[in-house]
Formats: C-alpha cells, structure tokens, sequence
C-alpha cells in the first residue's frame, strides 16, 4: 500500500472536490471515469472520506439560489401571498410593488377585460433566494376553470429586497410569460349545435331551429309609450300583461325585452303598428309548440348562479343550456362542449397578431331517443284542452308491449310543472286493483262471495259507498261485481285479510310503491304504512296514506294488461327493472277479468267497444264538506294502457272517462 493515498483504493478514480450547491456535471469532470463499475460500498466510502477533507465550503458562496433566505433577511412569503390575492382579486391595492399599485391594478384588468369575468386560482409554489439575500423569485400557478380539464401554467415572478422590504417588479409577465406592455388576454368560445331529442321513429320533436323574438325594443321609442306599448304587445300575443309590463318598465332604458319568442308564421302583422315593439331572428332548441310535452321535454335558458358554480367551468352565466326536465337531466349529453380559444391580442390601439395560449376543440353532442308518439302527445293535448278550460288534468298513455311513455300531457293551465308523470295525489279507486291482487294473494278469486254493505262501521267513522251507488249491488256479491261498481265497503269488510305490508308488495308487483330511476321526472308513488283498521281500509280503497300519481296508475293498468310487472321508460338505454315479485299468470287473468267487468258490466261502460279493461276513481281531498275530489280512470286494451286524472272533477266514469274515449276514438 506504500505510496497510496489514505483514502484512495488502487481502483477508484480520484475524488474530485467541489462545494454543494456547485457540482460540476459529469461531462466536465477530468480524471474521473463516470461509468466505473467500482463496488457501491466502496464508492461511498471514498466520498464520505474526501467530505471530511472539504473546508472553506460554506452555503451560498457558490452563489446558487436556495429555498430559504440568508441569515439576518426575512423571507418574502407575505408579499407574495398579498399578489396571489390581489391577482385573483383583480386589485393590487396595498401590495409592495416596483410600480405604483393603482397603476398595476389598472394594467391588471386590462389584461383581463377580454377574459368574460374568468379569472384564476392562483398559488405559490415557493420562493427562491439569491444568497445575497438582494433578490429572490416567486414561483405561481396559475388554474383557470375553462375547459373540460381546466388551463394551468405556471410564471416566475422577480422579487427585489429594497431597504429590508421585499416587493414584486411588477410587468405583464406576472401574468404569463408572453404578455407584454402592449398585449392583453381574450377569451374566445362558440358552441355547437345542440343535439336533438327524438321520438319513437327517430325524428326530431326538439331541434335547433329558427325562431323568432318579439319584444319592446326600449331603444328605438320613447319612454312615455313603454307602458302602453307593452300591454298591447303582451295582449297580442297572448301572455300575462301585467308580467310583462313590469318586465318592460324594470329594464334598462335600451333593453329589448321579449314578451315571447315563436315561429316564423305565429309572428303577428300588426306588431309594426306598435311602438318599440321589435322582432328579432335568432336560433334555439325549440319542440313542435310552446306547450309541447313541456313538462317533459322542459326548456333551454341561461344556466342558473348554482349551475354555473357546478360546472366547474365548463359554463358561464351567457351560455344556453337545460334548465328543466329533459333538456337539464340529458344537458350535458346534448350540449356537448364548446370550442374554446385563449389569445394574447394587442391592447386597443395596438396592432398586434394573435398568439395562441390555450385551445380547445368543439365536441358535439349527442341525440337522445325517446319513446314518445309525436301524433298521440298532441292528440292527448288536444282532449284535454278540449275538455278542460281550468286547472289541472292529464292523460298518460303506456305501450303495453314494453311500458313505453307514447304520451305525458297536461292541460294548457297546468304550466310546465310534469303532473302527468310527478304529480302526487290520491287515486281513489283506481287503486282497488292492488287492493285485489293483495286479497287474490290472501286466497279469494274474481268469482269468491264478498260482503257489500250500504255502510260499515269502523271505531267512530262510518264507510259509504260513492253517492247514487245501485242499492241492487249491495249485499252479497262476488269480488268482480265489488269492483266492477266500485264498493267501498266490501273492500273494508276484507281489510283484515291484508296488511298494509301485503299492500305495499301487492303495489310492487304492479309497478307502484317503489322508488325508480326511470331516467326522467317520474313519481310511481307512495303506499305509507297503516296498520291501524281505519287506515288500512282507507288504503284499500285509495285514500289515506296512498299517493299516486297518473303515470302510475297506468303502470299498474299496463301491468295487468301484459301480465307483467311494466316499469314505464320514456328515454332509450335508461329503462328501469322491477325489484318486485313477479306477477304470476293465474293473478293476471284474474285481474283482467276484474277489470273487464268494469267496462261490459260497471262503472266504465263509457268506454265500451274502446278499452278493453278499466277501472273507475274518485278521491275525496281538500274540505269533505266543500264536495271537491280527483276524478281517475285508468284502462288497457291489446296496445295501449292509460291513465285519466282531472284534479277537480265530478267523478272518474263522468269527468275521466270521456277523455280516454275521445282519446281513443
């Protein structure tokens, strides 16, 4: 080992002694073999001895920058929190800055006044310092919530310690690296055409098309005609005048502000004659008619405050999307994505070409199909319009093949809230028809003896048949004729049979009572538990804790006609499976032939020689005394299951019924 150094193996290159923070890179080393293939114990050996040797290697005098600040120099952080805040803030007042801070802020919102209000999140991602301790740089990212995936990038920002106090050297390039005294950000973004929604056959019910807004121009009239002028406009058109004039005299005095948007042909001819009153042409998502399976297929306005925050981005306040039914359950389907630009362009005044930040592509929505019969949706509008000058009503009819929605109507005075699918209310008797498979499964038959009282006696409530119910059809009679002419009391008389549990799995079976994601604004309604005598025998017949609403009674309707438990779908690939005990064979036939009796033989002759089977409701609501109730009719035949409701009628075969025989005739 003579004449070897002491900390140096005969086979390892020299050591090279350098500082930290100043290693020299492998390519500049002279003398050492970087590839050697010298044991790693021995290599770690060699450089934990030459680290006893080094001296005179102190940090910083390599004059490398380091996380922390030198000894003796506070650190920047404060600083740089005020411009993070002050950046997403859009104010720079009170921040340490090379420039005067009121003219930074001006700088600042000039860069981005062509952003559409979107501004960033901005964080520190830490600060280094020069070992002099004379200057250091602040590490941003900048996160814009644009886009599918948002933009992030990130600046460095210059940092100058003057007498002790760190500041910013303000610039544009704070912002982003390519910005400059004369450029500033623009924010550019157009969507594509929304997709349709389609009816059974694929055609388009709702399509962008041309359409036009007819409205008060305020600017092109003088204020004192702004509230005539209004109120004649709304009475032309056919809206509420008084909204509408409010709406009108709330606006800013050059506000155009539309009292309706319609078809080309719907435009009248003698709006010119008004004054102010203007038409514009413009585009939209529109269906058939303004009142078109409105609360179905619902409406395309501005997205909401809430709709825009939880978007995280992807919408602004000026953009068009769903804000009811269809339109905003299936939006983002429909919408797609909008192309999106960020440039950094001239400043006004400056001539400046374009450089390209951030892009995105457009992506097109998507259509969805439905099972809605455009032809037999505005019939069922129609009848009912027919029949029903005030208040609510709707007609719902079901494929019976596979529980298709083919029509959800309301009345024209129903507004756009979906009664026919969500709407809550009691069915009444239509509802004996769960009652009837709960005592079907309890062992009686369509042809089994049951008692049918003119009253019964129940704790201190007395329970009656409907009013002008037939005296012939009291006493003893079988289950069929029960139903056929709607005895209330034979179905009390046979509550203790059941139980409010035999209820509920009964309604199951026949599609209601269960909670389901049908893909769209459904309500299969509520069988709530009642064990007490009273309440179960109110149950049986509709009342008390039973909630259906009129899709779901042409469930139940469409499950007796099929045989099988229906689950009704209305958009294609988002059909909902029954959870339920399935409906056996020998309960079905017994159930149709319960309602067919109704038809050749009871409360539903109305409908003879149109449905094959049927069943009659009328549910007491509001003050007993005031003598209001729903009136229902539900029926089937081999093709169609439907459901009657009219809020406020006289009765189910009397105010129901003629909706589904005009319906079907």
């Amino acid at each position: 080992m003579a004449g070897l150094h002491p900390f140096r193996a005969s086979n390892l290159p020299p050591i090279v002694m350098v500082c930290p923070g100043s290693l020299i890179p492998r390519t500049q080393w002279k003398g050492a073999d970087v590839t050697m293939k010298t044991p790693r114990r021995a290599v770690l050996a060699a450089v934990t001895a030459s680290a006893l040797l080094l001296t005179g290697c102190a940090p910083g005098d390599s004059g490398q920058e380091r996380d922390t600040p030198p000894d003796g120099v506070a650190a920047a952080d404060d600083v740089v929190a005020g411009l993070v805040a002050g950046i997403q803030k859009l104010d720079l007042t009170g921040v340490a800055l090379s420039t005067p801070p009121a003219d930074a802020t001006t700088e600042l919102k000039t860069i981005f006044a062509g952003m559409d209000d979107i501004t960033p999140t901005v964080e520190s991602a830490g600060i280094r310092y020069a070992a002099d301790g004379k200057t250091a740089t602040a590490h941003l990212t900048y996160t814009f919530p644009i886009g599918q995936e948002g933009w992030k990038y990130a600046t460095t920002v210059p940092l100058e310690n003057v007498d002790g106090t760190w500041q910013v050297t303000w610039s544009p390039t704070v912002v982003h690296e390519k910005l400059s005294a004369t450029t500033r950000l623009r924010h550019q973004r157009s969507w594509p055409k929304r997709a349709a929604i389609n009816d059974r056959d694929g055609v388009a019910l709702v399509e962008e098309r041309a359409v036009y807004q007819v409205g008060i121009d305020k600017s092109k009239s003088e204020e004192s005609t702004w509230q005539a002028a209004a109120t004649q406009l709304a009475q032309l058109l056919g809206v509420d005048a008084t909204e509408y004039t409010q709406k009108v005299l709330a606006g800013g005095p050059k506000q155009f502000v539309v009292a309706k948007t319609v078809s080309q042909d719907q435009v009248p001819s003698t709006v010119s004659s008004i004054p102010g009153a203007f038409v514009k042409e413009s585009t939209a998502s529109v269906a058939p008619s303004d009142t078109f399976a409105i609360g179905l297929l619902g409406r395309v306005g501005n997205p909401s405050k809430e709709q825009v925050e939880k978007s995280g981005g992807a919408l602004m306040t000026s953009d068009m999307v769903g804000v009811s039914g269809l339109q905003q359950r299936y939006d983002e389907q429909l919408r797609g994505a909008p192309k999106i630009n960020i440039d950094v362009v001239g400043r006004s005044g400056q001539n400046v070409d374009p450089v390209s930040l951030f892009s995105q592509e457009a992506s097109v929505g998507s259509p969805i199909q439905l099972s809605l019969d455009r032809a037999m949706q505005e019939k069922a509008e129609s009848v009912l319009n027919s029949h029903v000058s005030s208040g609510i009503a709707s007609l719902v009819v079901l494929d019976v093949k596979d529980g298709g929605v083919l029509a959800a109507a309301n009345s024209k005075s129903s507004g756009e809230y979906p009664y026919a699918t969500f709407g809550k209310y009691a069915p009444g008797s239509t509802f004996k028809i769960v009652s009837s498979l709960a005592l079907l499964r309890a062992g009686l038959r369509a042809d089994s003896v049951v008692q049918c009282p003119a009253t019964m006696q129940i704790g201190d409530h007395t329970l009656k048949n409907y009013d002008g119910y037939p005296a012939d059809k009291t006493g003893s009679v079988t289950l069929t004729q029960a139903v056929a002419n709607s005895c209330n009391t034979a179905f009390g008389t046979n509550a203790d049979k059941v139980s409010q549990e035999k209820l509920q799995q009964a309604a199951a079976t026949l599609g209601v009572g269960t909670d389901y994601d049908a893909g769209f604004a459904s309500n299969f309604g509520k069988v709530q538990s009642a064990d007490a005598p009273l309440d179960l025998s109110l149950s049986m017949i509709g009342q008390g804790g039973i909630e259906m609403s009129p899709l779901g009674m042409a469930t139940v309707s469409a499950s007796v006609a099929s045989g099988e438990t229906r689950i009704p779908w209305l958009v294609k690939g988002h059909e909902a499976k029954s959870t339920a005990t399935p409906l056996s064979s020998d309960e079905a036939s017994q159930l149709q032939t319960l309602m067919k009796a109704v038809v050749t033989e009871g409360s539903g002759n109305v409908l003879q020689g149109v449905m094959t089977g049927a069943k009659t409701g009328t549910a007491e609501f509001g003050n007993a005394a005031a003598d209001t109730a729903h009136a229902w009719m539900i029926a089937w035949n081999d093709t169609y299951a439907v459901a009657a409701f009219v809020q406020d009628g006289d009765s189910g075969s009397g105010t129901a019924g003629p909706l589904i025989k005009d319906m079907f005739s």
